[in-house]
């Protein structure tokens, strides 16, 4: 949101599923009936992160509720992948709008998923809030460096929202299959999304701050100190 008149200029996205999304979700898009809109899909993925939060608190009765999880999880990444595709395939880009909406709908999503976890027997609730603080810290510097470079990264070696949720679908398969066992880890017992979930925390702010510290040079190069703005001006 340059000069906060329009979105970011350049979006970089590259994730490592990236060649599969930008294959099928045009496919997918122009297959859609004409009754089906972008803000449909928007509210259908906030939904089925709503979903995903339910059933992780329902695996208190049953883990059969993980494969619900990865259900939703599917699901969201349909809605979410597909309503910026349909826009632009329909030409009906509303570029403002659709940014503030996409990502205000996705720090729903990450309460949702992450607190829906948290209330569970699989993870920790510290460690859930973690999660959201690091994701959304870094959801922060994305959107910092959109509006000082008008550049818009959302993927970090290889890594995206995508990816992510791969990541989850995998561990919920795994914890089903293992029936959720306690791992002793430094003398502390600790469930298999205990370890996922920190190790991703503890990744998320190491980007973070290795990401932040890297825009921020930038940033000082492209906007000098004054006193160096008028040497150069000399």
């Amino acid at each position: 949101m340059n000069n906060g008149d329009k979105p970011p200029e350049l979006r970089i996205n590259r994730i490592s599923l990236g060649p599969f999304e930008r294959l099928v979700l045009p496919w997918m898009a122009k297959r859609l009936p004409g009754w089906i809109t972008p803000d449909m899909l928007t509210i259908l993925g906030l939904l089925a992160a709503l979903l995903v939060g339910a059933s992780y608190w329902l695996t208190q009765y049953s883990l059969n509720w993980l494969w619900m999880a990865n259900f939703g999880l599917v699901l969201h990444w349909w809605a979410d992948s597909l309503d910026g595709t349909l826009a632009r395939v329909r030409h009906i880009e509303r570029d403002r709008y659709g940014f503030f909406v996409d990502h205000y709908s996705d720090t729903i999503t990450v309460f949702l998923v992450c607190f829906g976890m948290g209330i569970s027997p699989i993870i920790d609730f510290w460690i859930s809030l973690l999660l959201i603080i690091s994701y959304n810290s870094l959801a922060i510097l994305v959107y910092l460096v959109s509006m000082t470079r008008g550049v818009f990264k959302i993927s970090f070696a290889g890594m995206g929202p995508t990816e992510i949720r791969m990541i989850i679908i995998i561990t919920n398969t795994i914890i089903w299959f293992s029936r959720n066992p306690l791992i002793k880890v430094y003398h502390t017992e600790m469930t298999i999304f205990d370890i996922v979930g920190l190790t991703c925390a503890i990744i998320l702010i190491a980007y973070y701050l290795i990401f932040g510290e890297i825009e921020r040079r930038k940033l000082s190069i492209v906007d000098p100190p004054r006193s160096a703005k008028i040497r150069d001006s000399e």
